[in-house]
């Protein structure tokens, strides 16, 4: 079998979604019992999650070419929502980049002043909700390409 960028990105593709979420469920419960330890730990997982979610734009152009030109076509395939999953991918990138990068001047901050301002951590918990609601967007404009389950609810959706 080989290896390609559509493995890759069928492979990754989840990873900023879920990586969110375990940094969204890190936040709160840092923040809710005032346990700097896992606040940080979220703030390393939203990074990684901005670095998952650029990996995973990477290679959704070299997926997307693979898929468009398939010859047979690939069954189920949907072709026409590609280019909107392309957008919201490239949104997505853009929220967990900002996400992350407000995270790394957290622990900066934190690191040079020993504490962080709460109203920070905060504002970083919105920023994280924040990349959730795009992330999981662009994931299901990525399912209706190929999920046709999925693409049923949007049709019949009232």
């Amino acid at each position: 079998m080989d290896f390609s960028a559509v493995h890759l990105h069928l492979a990754i593709n989840h990873s900023p979604l879920y990586a969110e979420i375990f940094a969204l469920c890190l936040i709160l419960f840092g923040l809710l019992k005032r346990r700097r330890e896992f606040v940080t730990a979220a703030f390393v997982v939203a990074i990684v999650a901005a670095l998952c979610a650029s990996a995973a734009y990477l290679t959704g152009d070299r997926a997307a070419d693979f898929v468009s030109h398939a010859n047979p076509p690939i069954a189920g395939v949907d072709k026409t929502l590609i280019k909107e999953h392309d957008l919201a991918a490239g949104f997505c990138v853009a929220s967990s980049c900002i996400t992350g990068v407000a995270a790394i001047i957290a622990l900066f901050i934190g690191y040079r002043r020993g504490a962080r301002p709460r109203w920070m951590e905060i504002v970083i918990a919105i920023l994280i909700a924040w990349s959730i609601s795009v992330a999981g967007r662009t994931a299901l404009l990525g399912g209706r390409i190929h999920h046709e389950e999925v693409r049923a609810l949007a049709v019949h959706t009232p």
